[in-house]
């Protein structure tokens, strides 16, 4: 169908391209919210000699910005290729980036790899997938975009825990190619239910033109500070994606009942919030892993909302029949943000010699100041201070 969507389904096969989508999530961005587990095993094997944690966080932060690098020329490239082929383009680059990792030699080596290539695959297949789920649902769009971006959050909760048992067991080479034959193959599994409703224009343009900070430094983080072990680290990690994957969820609910940019202005603003006032609290000398946990319990029920709310908020200002190039367009302000965010936070840490008060303000102040541009777009909406907006 071309042109504006009359009707929702609300359900029924909506539900598969919901699975389907959970799926993209879980496999496109699980493996870099885990980096933190191979970042810290980099450093403690020194794999790679003379390398510092600022060098080593560059792969890390290099695949999260990739993955939104593809925004502003998924539409143009739907237009010329169809959204089918596109997505089977993403999975197999996807897949190629982690297997091809296992044969790096060098740091640059994975700069390419498990960053740059992942990335760009992983990016086009989530853009793909997540603007058709919104083509299923108007009522209920909230609950089921966070049903389908708790798929990032699951994958978390499963891959931290597995990626440090397969680098112990079979070692990182072998875990990065087990990695990458896993997203070829759940992500083929899914591939015949990425349907969209609406048909790409023929014609148009051929532009249409941080939360990672806390997740890539946790598990370094409670081993240096903390005198934790390595398995403490990914834990932390899983905890994080669980409670972030459930409150994904909760927090569509919400946006529906409540408001998507109020729902939307409370997570920027408590994400940040958590990590000024309980991350920070951890730097004393009197820290515990539980004042650590109790962090990452609260930063992962609000860290969420950005994935969860941003593309409903965005369909809710720029209409269904052009969220996928909307989202393309504002994904790709991610780029810098992703990219330069856990370097930056490392390299304040090296300027203070190793502490890590500065990156947690940071990472702190982001999100806030995030919070207040939401806030301006949420009275454009509606000026009523209590408004469902």
């Amino acid at each position: 169908m071309e042109g504006k969507l009359l009707d929702y389904p609300e359900g029924g096969f909506g539900w598969l391209v919901v699975l389907s989508s959970f799926v993209v999530n879980f496999w496109a961005f699980a493996p870099n919210i885990t980096f933190g587990v191979y970042q810290a095993y980099f450093l403690q094997s020194n794999t790679f000699p003379g390398a510092l944690p600022t060098d080593i966080s560059w792969v890390g932060s290099i695949g999260a910005s990739a993955m939104f690098l593809p925004g502003p020329f998924v539409a143009p490239l739907t237009r010329f290729l169809g959204l089918r082929a596109v997505v089977a383009i993403g999975i197999l680059v996807a897949s190629l980036g982690f297997i091809t990792a296992s044969f790096a030699t060098q740091l640059w080596h994975l700069y390419l790899t498990q960053g740059l290539l992942f990335g760009v695959g992983g990016g086009l297949v989530f853009f793909s997938s997540i603007s058709v789920t919104a083509q299923y649902f108007e009522r209920r769009r909230g609950l089921a975009n966070g049903i389908a971006v708790a798929g990032s959050g699951i994958g978390g909760l499963a891959l931290a825990p597995l990626t440090r048992f397969l680098i112990a067991q079979v070692g990182v080479r072998w875990c990065q190619r087990i990695t990458g034959f896993a997203v070829l193959g759940f992500m083929s599994a899914v591939f015949a239910f990425i349907k969209p409703r609406v048909k790409t224009a023929k014609k148009g343009p051929i532009f249409d033109l941080r939360y990672m900070v806390p997740i890539f430094l946790i598990p370094t983080y409670s081993s240096v500070e903390l005198n934790q072990s390595a398995s403490t680290g990914a834990n932390l990690i899983s905890l994080f994606s669980g409670i972030n994957a459930a409150s994904r969820i909760g927090l569509g609910v919400a946006a529906d009942k409540l408001g998507r940019t109020n729902t939307l202005f409370t997570c920027c603003f408590f994400a940040g919030l958590s990590c000024l006032a309980i991350w920070y609290v951890s730097q004393s000398a009197a820290s515990t892993i539980g004042i650590l946990t109790a962090f990452m319990c609260v930063y992962g029920l609000f860290g969420g909302g950005f994935i969860s709310i941003f593309p409903v908020v965005v369909a809710q200002v720029v209409g269904i029949e052009r969220l996928s190039a909307a989202l393309g367009i504002l994904y790709f302000g991610n780029v810098v943000g992703n990219l330069l965010g856990a370097p930056i936070a490392t390299a304040i840490m090296h300027a203070q010699n190793g502490r890590y008060i500065g990156a947690i303000m940071f990472a702190g102040f982001s999100p806030v100041l995030a919070a207040f541009f939401v806030l301006f777009i949420r009275f454009r909406i509606n000026k009523k201070l209590f408004a469902i907006a």
